[in-house]
């Protein structure tokens, strides 16, 4: 969380800020093999443009690269000295904003984030599972673990370059992910999974990680993807962001799909972002002072469903940048709320 010091003559003020600055930062590849150089982007988060602002990206505890302008990027390795073990890294920003004539700033910081370096034939000490982006105990974090289906025709380094984007540049660029990544360990398995049926990994990722809470099977071919919400599993395509921002939105965060099409309607619970009657609709927009009448029958089918959403949004299309609209977006931070 981000914080204010605004100072007053000799009056220090530290306010709570969270919705002014933010810093989030990534790495590539997702999976570095001790021959392979990282890169690290830091970018700032404004709501606001900051009169100025800092940058600093570390890495194994070190400012590497101090920048004035977002994002921030930083390429460092090859790390041999790291295989078989981590490459930790983190990133602060400092912005400057002027209010009544005073200069404030607001601070923020992202990471610690530790990353596996393997060995060039993708080896981690011999474990099936390999350390993408850890934020912290798995207990705390919600666990999501990406497989890679056969029609990768075994191209290990193009599976994990996708599984990079996805975090990077679909997930790490669509708005209220973005400040959340951190609430995320990203993993890669080893072994092949399937894409078909709304993605179905190895069997032996039950043994191998029992603790996790989310699978996603990329894959090559262009097919429809789909999610198996009792399953926490999902599929999508690797170079192909539509697909899964609105499947991840399934899988992980609970949403229901807003168009009028062939698909399973439900109810999340709590904060649905559709409704099944329109009574139902209509209490929830009285009960947080909105108007009732924005509810309308979106489909007739399964009995007809109801919503005050407007397209295109993540859950009738799922482009990056898509709107999550009024009950999708309550819904979204509900669940980082629990985090």
């Amino acid at each position: 969380m981000a914080v204010l010091n605004w100072r007053h003559g000799a009056l220090t003020i530290p306010l709570l800020m969270a919705a002014c600055t933010e810093v989030q930062v990534v790495h590539e590849p997702l999976i570095a093999r001790s021959g392979d150089t990282i890169t690290f982007t830091a970018r700032a988060i404004n709501q606001v443009p900051p009169k100025s602002q800092t940058i600093q990206i570390l890495v194994n505890a070190q400012v590497v690269k101090t920048c004035n302008s977002s994002p921030c990027i930083y390429t460092g390795g090859p790390y041999p000295e790291r295989e078989g073990n981590f490459v930790s890294y983190a990133a602060n920003i400092s912005s400057t904003y002027e209010l009544g004539g005073q200069d404030y700033s607001v601070t923020d910081a992202d990471g610690y984030y530790f990353t596996g370096v393997t060995d060039e034939d993708y080896d981690f000490g011999g474990s099936n599972y390999l350390y993408g982006r850890f934020a912290g105990k798995i207990n705390e974090k919600h666990d999501l673990v990406f497989h890679m289906d056969g029609d990768y025709n075994n191209d290990f380094e193009a599976f994990v370059s996708d599984a990079g984007d996805k975090i990077k540049d679909v997930i790490g660029r669509q708005d209220i992910f973005e400040s959340n990544l951190h609430v995320f360990n990203f993993w890669v398995y080893k072994k092949e999974g399937v894409a078909a049926g709304c993605g179905n990994p190895h069997a032996d990722v039950n043994s191998d990680m029992p603790w996790r809470d989310d699978d996603a099977v990329l894959h090559t071919v262009n097919f429809q993807d789909c999610a198996n919400l009792g399953q926490n599993r999902f599929s999508a395509e690797g170079h192909n962001t539509k697909a899964f921002l609105h499947e991840i939105s399934h899988a992980v965060l609970g949403l229901a799909d807003e168009y009028d099409g062939p698909t399973h309607y439900f109810e999340p619970s709590p904060e649905g972002n559709i409704f099944e009657t329109e009574d139902r609709c209509r209490d929830e927009q009285t009960a947080k002072g909105r108007d009732p009448d924005e509810c309308y029958k979106f489909t007739n089918r399964s009995g007809g469903w109801w919503g005050i959403h407007e397209g295109p949004t993540v859950m009738t299309r799922g482009l990056v940048g898509d709107a999550w609209y009024t009950e999708g977006e309550e819904r979204v931070r509900w669940f980082f709320d629990q985090f």
